[in-house]
């Protein structure tokens, strides 16, 4: 092409991109302030790469989480939407995403797909204070995408081995490992975001940075609320203030809830249907056994690895006054049912943790209840119906352990 027609080419994009804006203002009888226009050049991302851009907003005092998705055409991709002020939204792509804060305007995105946190976005009054944190924090990005690529070569390597292949056991250690290193580099990560809130308390993407520390719960959650109490009354009004704010107080909620769950507290009860459609209710074993809760998903790969060693225990424990309730992060039916079919887990109760597909209705998940983080994750109840012991694997320490326990 010459350096003509690609000159006209890029007048005809601009052209219209601001046909496009001043179409979604002018709809209706209003003009929408609070509409936003994004567009996005990329370099190094394929034709028809699908993106998705994610975000949160507030109508008629309901939190609405916002999923909007299109591809990449000729280089480039726009989104469009309302919002009320600045707003922190995600976009993923191809194994790979990027934070950004988008606001009720124009803005422009330049992207390259080998190296997305280096990304540049024009058009946004507070891009500027974002710049300053994003690079205390982009050797830890970037360094968290190889850690991504890492888990996601080893697992393609695991789901073409055969069932009981002798290097299985050495890749999931592997996995464990990184997931381990993953674990302390988002650790650095949040340590960056609490040092900069302090530093920088009137900036206007503070309350953001308290929310993911808050759902992380990498920082006290105390000294996260003392924060949060300071910031101007503007940015707590905000809509990432009021966000941040109902973040801080579901975690206060779940340290009471840890404190009423931890060890040597009565476990509370529950009643949920069985793949079977029969009725568990955990007050039913209070008195006549021990109970292991199990916390596992069809899509955990540490999960499957430890059903052997869970078939284990139930064969040496169960005659000795020990059930076992199987209790899934699933949220598809068909997946959940097709690996206890497929692995034989029916030989004890298996339940949902949630017997619902409502995000909001963490009253009713069992794994918020039981203050459940990561899987695999157990928790053992005495037969008066106390919390004896909470663990993350079952190994010979655990199972030394759960033999003192049942004699």
């Amino acid at each position: 092409m010459s350096k003509s027609l690609k000159v006209v080419d890029i007048m005809t994009n601009n052209l219209i991109f601001h046909i496009i804006f001043l179409a979604v203002l002018l709809t209706g009888n209003n003009i929408y302030a609070s509409t936003f226009l994004l567009r996005c050049m990329t370099t190094n991302m394929e034709e028809g790469t699908k993106i998705e851009l994610s975000y949160t907003v507030l109508k008629e005092n309901k939190w609405i989480d916002i999923v909007d998705s299109t591809k990449v055409t000729n280089g480039e991709f726009v989104f469009q939407g309302d919002i009320e002020g600045v707003t922190a939204a995600r976009l993923d792509f191809s194994n790979r995403f990027i934070c950004i804060y988008i606001e009720p305007t124009q803005m422009q995105l330049c992207l390259d797909g080998n190296k997305p946190y280096r990304y540049r976005l024009e058009g946004t009054t507070v891009e500027r204070e974002n710049v300053e944190l994003r690079k205390q924090l982009q050797p830890y990005m970037e360094f968290y995408f190889e850690l991504l690529d890492s888990v996601i070569c080893l697992s393609n390597r695991i789901y073409t081995m055969q069932e009981g292949a002798p290097m299985k056991d050495s890749l999931y250690h592997s996995i464990n490992n990184v997931v381990a290193i993953n674990k302390a580099n988002h650790n650095k990560m949040d340590r960056i975001r609490w040092d900069f809130s302090l530093k920088h308390p009137s900036f206007q993407i503070i309350p953001n940075l308290l929310y993911s520390i808050s759902e992380r719960g990498t920082i006290c959650i105390d000294s996260v609320r003392s924060v949060y109490n300071k910031l101007p009354e503007l940015t707590k009004n905000s809509i990432m203030g009021q966000l941040a704010l109902k973040e801080i107080e579901e975690q206060e909620d779940r340290r009471d809830l840890l404190k009423r769950t931890s060890i040597g507290n009565a476990s509370p009860n529950f009643i949920r249907k069985n793949i079977s459609g029969d009725m568990v209710e955990l007050a039913n074993y209070k008195n006549k056994t021990f109970v292991l809760l199990d916390f596992w998903a069809s899509w955990c790969m540490p999960c499957l690895k430890e059903i052997p060693k869970m078939k284990e225990v139930y064969k040496k424990y169960n005659e000795k006054g020990l059930t076992i309730i199987g209790i899934s992060l699933d949220r598809v039916k068909d997946s959940w049912s097709e690996a206890i079919r497929k692995y034989n887990l029916n030989v004890w109760p298996q339940i949902l943790s949630s017997e619902t597909n409502e995000k909001d209705e963490k009253e009713n998940n069992l794994s918020y209840l039981y203050n459940c983080d990561a899987i695999p994750f157990y928790v053992l109840i005495d037969k008066e119906g106390k919390v004896v012991a909470k663990w993350e694997h079952i190994g010979d320490v655990q199972l030394k352990e759960l033999d003192m326990l049942i004699k």
